[in-house]
């Protein structure tokens, strides 16, 4: 299996370059043209299948635009804990919904009657708590190996100019967990979220749980404002600031599928949350949807 997603993604960086820069017209580009129009926001669409890239708003910036990735690095931590054996798709942790990480109030936003959590659940509803625990299971280094393995520090090859963005290997417990949170010493583009996010598909065969709580994300959680009529959804949202900067950011990466057709999604807006992010996705899958057959 690992082998099958190298060669997804060596196709995926071999085929995507022409399509970025000849701008190719079809209906996934219009589709996410009309969907963003008259906003600020980033995106990148990947064929779900083989990784080609067919659709992206602001090009230059899905490459270039390097940013805090919050809570959508959760699915990838998760995948990494339970085939490392280091948390069970039953492994529980009791959330009272506030947390205070290095002078950070990070308390959660689920609803307070779900107080104890297992993987889906706590993923579904991005439960920091859950997370915070999870990262202290990792030691830095192996929290940094986890994202240079979805390739996260390097330049995924889509633009001629493009950051290789930030994973810088946390100093103490305190900062493991905001790493691991998507919160500090760590900055992801548009392309690579999307990279990883084609990454994290293969892995659901192996990893059902993750699968089973990023729909949960979209049906129930915190990437609701996604979710489409007509078209299955996984995905999760990310809400986070960049140092200096007064404002926050959003994400939203996902994949969906309809009529055998299957796309990986990214959007990024950068003054605001990850609910605005999924509201656009929304527009987004309304639109691809019709014309997924």
């Amino acid at each position: 299996m690992r082998g099958e997603g190298i060669t997804a993604l060596a196709i995926f960086c071999s085929m995507a370059l022409p399509l970025w820069a000849s701008g190719e017209s079809s209906a996934t580009q219009r589709a996410l043209d009309g969907a963003l129009s008259g906003t600020s926001a980033v995106a990148v669409v990947l064929d779900g299948n083989d990784g080609r890239l067919i659709a992206t708003v602001r090009p230059e910036e899905a490459g270039s635009l390097a940013s805090a990735p919050g809570s959508t690095l959760k699915p990838l931590f998760l995948t990494a804990a339970l085939r490392q054996g280091r948390v069970r798709a039953e492994t529980t942790v009791v959330c009272h919904g506030d947390l205070l990480i290095a002078g950070r109030d990070l308390a959660c936003t689920h609803p307070r009657e779900v107080n104890v959590l297992d993987a889906e659940r706590a993923l579904s509803y991005s439960c920091n708590t859950w997370f915070a625990n999870l990262a202290t299971r990792f030691t830095p280094e192996q929290a940094v190996d986890v994202l240079r393995e979805y390739g996260f520090g390097s330049r995924p090859g889509l633009a001629g100019s493009e950051s290789p963005g930030l994973v810088r290997t946390p100093a103490s417990v305190a900062q493991l967990q905001l790493f691991v949170l998507g919160l500090e010493d760590v900055t992801v583009t548009p392309a690579q979220l999307a990279r990883a996010y084609f990454k994290l598909v293969r892995d659901f065969d192996h990893e059902p749980v993750v699968r089973r709580g990023l729909e949960g994300s979209v049906v129930f959680g915190m990437a609701h404002n996604a979710a489409t009529a007509g078209v299955a959804i996984a995905g999760k949202t990310g809400t986070a600031s960049d140092t200096g900067h007064p404002w926050t950011h959003g994400w939203f990466a996902g994949i969906a599928s309809r009529g055998g057709k299957r796309v990986v999604v990214v959007v990024h807006v950068p003054k605001g949350n990850g609910a605005d992010a999924a509201g656009l996705a929304h527009r987004f899958f309304e639109r691809w949807g019709r014309t997924a057959g």
